[in-house]
């Protein structure tokens, strides 16, 4: 039996961008994070264990997200998708959308956002 669980606007602070302030400064970002899992063993076992930890891959997304610094919001998502299916072998596919809302451009905008996907 497949399901997704949805991991919605987990929000960090982190300090990814190109422009030194962005570095300096921080900003907050925020993640939504589908992740695709067989949880018949789960449905069956009524046992974490044979499904995905969410409150584990929220942890993983944050230090991630707060302890590392990439100048691209391509290559941030792409850490932690890889991330993501490397320490968790139960999920089959995670797809991200992450929001930079405070994004650096010019005008009246709600921010920027990228939807990236990863599969086994």
């Amino acid at each position: 039996m497949l399901a997704t669980i949805h991991l919605k606007s987990l929000r960090f602070h982190g300090r990814h961008g190109v422009l030194p302030e962005e570095a300096v400064l921080g900003q907050p970002f925020i993640l939504d994070l589908d992740l695709r899992v067989n949880i018949a063993d789960a449905a069956a076992s009524d046992d974490l264990a044979h499904t995905v930890n969410y409150a584990e891959v929220q942890a993983l997304c944050r230090d991630i997200v707060e302890k590392e610094r990439y100048a691209l919001i391509e290559a941030l998502s792409q850490r932690i998708l890889s991330a993501v299916l490397a320490a968790h072998p139960r999920v089959l596919s995670a797809t991200l959308t992450l929001h930079k809302p405070h994004a650096p451009i010019p005008g009246n905008h709600s921010g920027v956002a990228i939807t990236v996907s990863l599969a086994r």
